[in-house]
């Protein structure tokens, strides 16, 4: 499981610079603070980014919304999935909450809905 200081060193480690990605879903409802923890690290990078990663060799697959690099067994990189705003939170560049709700709904799941009823609440409070 990844708390707010796993993924900052998770994403630090990345091959990918700041500007060229922001972390979505879970991974950026731990660095609002919405949730504790998340099971995995899924970002969203630029097509450019997308094609180095790919010319370096690494596994893409096709998702249900973009394709993904496999970049581990707990990191997904998706091909310029988050559309909206990027907040820089701890030097980590997330997806906005109001991104983060567009993103939950296209999922759809009944994780995502309750997701999203906590986002909104989050957003409510500020």
């Amino acid at each position: 499981m990844f708390q707010k200081e796993t993924i900052k060193e998770s994403v630090s480690a990345l091959p990918l610079k700041p500007k060229d990605y922001c972390v979505i879903t879970g991974t950026a409802l731990v660095m609002h603070g919405i949730k504790e923890e998340t099971k995995d690290i899924d970002i969203s990078c630029t097509k450019e980014a997308f094609h180095t990663l790919e010319a370096q060799g690494f596994q893409i697959k096709q998702g249900a919304f973009a394709r993904k690099v496999i970049y581990s067994d707990d990191v997904e990189i998706f091909e310029d999935w988050h559309k909206g705003d990027i907040t820089m939170i701890e030097g980590v560049p997330v997806a906005s909450l109001e991104s983060v709700i567009v993103m939950k709904k296209q999922l759809g799941r009944e994780k995502d809905l309750a997701d999203i009823v906590k986002i909104e609440a989050q957003l409510d409070r500020q």
